[in-house]
C-alpha cells in the first residue's frame, strides 16, 4: 500500500512511520532508552540551526559529533552543501573523503550492508551518520623508531653505545580508523536522534499528504479514501515511536514542524483548502 500511494500520488517520497523506528537507524544496534532521547536534542538542535556548508566543512574523522549533526541535517530535508557544488568542487570534495568512502563502500557488513552510489554517497544522511556511530577514539600509535632504538641498544651489550638507528615510517597507522571499538559516540544516544528525524520526517510527509488536494493525484475519489486509511495509520504509528526517540512531545514536533519546512518537491504540491490531517490519536468514541 506505501508503495502504491507515493507511485500514485508521484512524490516518490513516502516513507512508512514503523520503517523510521525499526530501519536503519536502531537495526540490530541495541535501541535506546529515555535518557539517551534526551541527549539526542542537542545534537538534532545543530542539525537544524547549523549553517549547512560549515558543518560540511567540519565533518570529519576526528569530529563524529559534527558528522552525526550534518547527516541529521540532510535526514531532515535540508539541502546538501556538497549537492550545490560545481562539478570539478565536488571531485575535489569525494578526494579528501576518499579514505571514508572507501571504508563505508567496503564495510557493507558493518553497516548493516547499505549500499550507495559513490557519486551520490556525501548527499544521502546514512553515510554520515552511520559512520560517525563507529568511529573509534584512535589507536595508540606505534613508536617505530623508539622501538628499534631500544632493539638496537639491547643487541649492542653492556657498556657499549649502540649506533643511531633510523627508520622512516612508511605504514599506513594514519590512514587507518578504529572503527566499532572505543566509540567516541554513544551509539544509544546516536540511534534516539537518528530515529527521532526520521519519525519527524515521515511524520512531516505523511501529514502534508493527508491535505493533498486530490487533483493533484492519478487516484479515484474511491481509491484516494482508501489511500489516507492507510496513510493515517502510519502517520499515527510516526507520532507515538517519534514522541518516544526525540525525548518529548514538544520536542518532536518542533522537529516534525521543521522537516515540514523542507519536504521538496511534495511540500510544492496544491493543499485541499477544506482538509485537515486526522488527529494524532484516535478518538476512542468512534
Amino acid at each position: 500500500m506505501k508503495t502504491m500511494i507515493a507511485a500514485v500520488l508521484g512524490v516518490g517520497l513516502l516513507a512508512g512511520a514503523g520503517q523510521a523506528m525499526a530501519g536503519k537507524a536502531t537495526d540490530g544496534l541495541g535501541g535506546y532508552e529515555a535518557p539517551d532521547a534526551i541527549k539526542g536534542q542537542d545534537y538534532l538542535g545543530v542539525a537544524m540551526t547549523g549553517d549547512m556548508a560549515t558543518l560540511l566543512s567540519k565533518a570529519q574523522t576526528t569530529a563524529p559529533d559534527v558528522m552525526l549533526e550534518y547527516g541529521l541535517a540532510l535526514e531532515l530535508g535540508r539541502p546538501s552543501a556538497s549537492a550545490a557544488l560545481g562539478k570539478d568542487d565536488k571531485e575535489k570534495l569525494k578526494r579528501g573523503y576518499r579514505a571514508m568512502l572507501d571504508l563505508y563502500l567496503n564495510s557493507g557488513d558493518k553497516f548493516g550492508g547499505v549500499k550507495f552510489d559513490e557519486d551520490s554517497m556525501l548527499d544521502v544522511p546514512d553515510f554520515w551518520i552511520a559512520l560517525a556511530e563507529h568511529i573509534g577514539r584512535p589507536k595508540p600509535r606505534a613508536d617505530i623508531q623508539a622501538a628499534a632504538q631500544a632493539a638496537a641498544q639491547a643487541g649492542a651489550g653492556q657498556g657499549v653505545e649502540a649506533m643511531p638507528v633510523y627508520i622512516p615510517d612508511a605504514s599506513i597507522q594514519d590512514k587507518e580508523f578504529n572503527l566499532g571499538e572505543d566509540l567516541v559516540l554513544n551509539r544509544h544516544v546516536v540511534n534516539a536522534a537518528w530515529a527521532c528525524a526520521q519519525s519527524a520526517q515521515s511524520f512531516a510527509r505523511l501529514r502534508k499528504i493527508q491535505v493533498i488536494d486530490i487533483s493533484q493525484t492519478k487516484l479515484t475519489p474511491n481509491q484516494f479514501a482508501n489511500a489516507m486509511n492507510a496513510v493515517v495509520a502510519d502517520y499515527r504509528t510516526a507520532y507515538q515511536e517519534g514522541v518516544l526517540a526525540c525525548g518529548s512531545r514538544d520536542q518532536f514536533f518542533k522537529v516534525a514542524d521543521f522537516a515540514g519546512h523542507n519536504l521538496g518537491p511534495l511540500g510544492q504540491l496544491k493543499d485541499d483548502p477544506n482538509a485537515k490531517p486526522a488527529p494524532v490519536v484516535p478518538d476512542a468514541s468512534k
